[in-house]
């Protein structure tokens, strides 16, 4: 059932979350500064602006490394992905060494577009199935 999720309905769930995420992002900053955090609001930015990089690279790897029949080109897939990891591991790793706060913004940035991207993906998914169990039951009546 789920092979046939509309893949419009894949991009607006990455623009909802895109956007979902910035305000949540903009708010947890803003009280980041009003508790006296102030370094922990650039890095929740820089963490959001990885998770995003990170996803639109995951999204071009995924078209890149496909063939037209569908079936993807593991190795260097793989690849891909253990870099773009790495890089964002190394970014958060890193700013945690030098500037606690920043890094620990980075991660809850990170933490913050994924769990908004989980929420919204599995809100389409129910949607979809909703719409796909109440097409099925119409057709059997």
């Amino acid at each position: 059932m789920l092979t046939a999720f509309p893949v419009n309905e894949i991009e607006r769930v990455v623009r909802r979350t895109a956007f979902e995420a910035i305000a949540v992002g903009m708010v947890a900053a803003g009280v980041a500064i009003i508790v006296g955090q102030q370094l922990f609001a650039p890095g929740v930015a820089i963490g959001l602006a990885l998770a995003l990089t990170n996803h639109r690279v995951f999204q071009s790897s995924a078209l890149r490394f496909t063939t037209p029949e569908g079936v993807v080109n593991r190795k260097p897939f793989a690849g891909s992905v253990a870099v773009r990891l790495g890089v964002c591991t190394a970014v958060a790793v890193g700013l945690l060494i030098v500037k606690q706060p920043v890094g620990w913004g980075v991660i809850a940035g990170l933490a913050l577009f994924q769990a908004t991207m989980l929420l919204n993906a599995v809100i389409a998914l129910i949607r979809f199935q909703r719409r796909g169990f109440a097409e099925g039951v119409e057709a059997d009546a």
